[in-house]
């Protein structure tokens, strides 16, 4: 607790406060930086506590975040000054070392004066999957898959890693993923984009083809899933929710800490038992960000062997929703697929009339026009509004499957 003496000796303990506050209410302040803020905060009042600190570095803004910053990072490296009470020093850099330091020196420019703060090297990357291991990936979720498991844990990781095989999305772009982000046939998803040191609200939608492997994976998934949110009040729209594993609760949606902690544990558990009957192992890295950069490095390979003309495979979101876009030109695209998707349901219709039977290659013709315009409307609209639309349209319940809908997400999205 400051006093008046510390007022005037010590000037910088009373600035700090409001320096720190400036920062918060910044509006490129993300809610992630001001957490860290915070964080740095209580870290530098805590070594205002020490007489000698603040008797040497408390007199200025210029000293405590000059060469006071100085001596809070190796303080802090020592662990003298670790809120958690830890004492050991760290091995190697670490990311709370650079977030630190980050804090200090964006402190240091709001009061204008020079930072102290030690520049700590980014440590190195960790490697990510070769060629080899990536389509020893696929097999091995393809096997797994076919296997059906009854572990709710590993039928989870099964969708988490045949999305990211995907459509590599970062790990709280998955968390935020829903059951309406599905698409009708499961052969989409939606994913909302949320780049790193990014303050804007406004994201881009990638919406995604998913593989055979990983709709199968979704399938199965889907019914384990409702029995875990059974009874549950809110967060039934989750697509990923914890098995009642550890200190998660059965069925609450999963957040960024509890999935990188899942996909560590069942890929330990799945190694050891894949290993333990012989087999070699499953080449899953480590990390699921080790995963999905090893994903990202594939792309990029696609994409450059494209740009030089080779007839490589294409590696994209089949639509894009930019919310920067102009909104009239977005409304007219979403007019055209909803018009398009009830000229389905009417040739739909007409040619089940003409038809002898459901095999007819006109009523084939027909379904799957009608699966892929819903396809479409789902991926510029949402669920309710393309249901609606079909029901309209004189679709009944009973030939929704017409339209794509599978069956397990029919069910989830009458739960949610």
């Amino acid at each position: 607790m400051s006093t008046r003496t510390d007022e005037g000796r010590y000037p910088a303990v009373e600035e700090l406060p409001e320096l720190v506050q400036q920062v918060l209410d910044d509006p490129e302040t993300t809610k992630s930086v001001a957490g860290h803020v915070r964080w740095v905060h209580h870290t530098i009042e805590k070594a205002l506590e020490r007489e000698d600190y603040k008797e040497r570095y408390g007199t200025s803004m210029r000293a405590l975040l000059g060469p006071g910053a100085t001596a809070l990072c190796e303080l802090t490296d020592s662990g003298e000054l670790r809120l958690r009470g830890f004492k050991n020093r760290p091995q190697g850099v670490t990311a709370s070392q650079r977030r630190r330091s980050s804090v200090l020196r964006r402190l240091a420019r709001e009061a204008d004066v020079p930072s102290g703060a030690i520049s700590y090297p980014k440590p190195p990357r960790k490697p990510t999957m070769p060629a080899w291991a990536r389509s020893q990936l696929h097999n091995g979720l393809k096997k797994q898959v076919e296997k059906r498991p009854s572990d709710p844990g590993l039928a989870r990781l099964l969708v988490v890693v045949g999305l990211v095989l995907d459509a590599a999305p970062r790990t709280g772009e998955l968390c935020t993923c829903g059951i309406g982000d599905l698409a009708p046939d499961l052969t989409w998803v939606k994913i909302i984009r949320n780049p790193q040191a990014v303050a804007s609200t406004h994201h881009l939608t990638e919406v995604w083809p998913v593989s055979p492997i990983t709709q199968a994976a979704l399938e199965h998934w889907l019914p384990v899933r409702a029995q875990l949110v059974t009874g549950l009040q809110g967060g039934a729209r989750s697509l990923l929710v914890s098995h009642g594993h550890g200190a998660y609760r059965r069925g609450t949606p999963l957040g960024r800490k509890g999935l990188i902690e899942s996909y560590v544990a069942q890929v330990g558990e799945l190694k050891g038992a894949v290993t333990g009957v012989g087999g070699k192992g499953w080449e899953l890295p480590e990390g699921l960000e080790q995963l999905r950069l090893g994903v990202q490095e594939q792309r990029r390979s696609y994409n450059a062997e494209q740009a030089a003309g080779a007839k490589t495979p294409q590696w994209g979101p089949a639509v894009v929703l930019n919310p920067l876009l102009p909104e009239e030109g977005e409304r007219k695209k979403t007019a055209a697929a909803m018009a398009k998707a009830a000229l389905a349901v009417d040739a739909f219709h007409a040619a089940r009339a003409s038809a002898d039977d459901e095999t007819d290659p006109k009523v084939l013709r027909a379904r799957r026009t009608l699966r892929e315009t819903t396809r479409a409307l789902w991926a510029r609209t949402d669920h309710t509004t393309t249901l609606k639309l079909l029901h309209q349209a004189k679709l009944t319940n009973d030939d929704l499957a017409a339209a794509g809908y599978k069956e397990p997400l029919l069910d989830t999205l009458e739960r949610a």
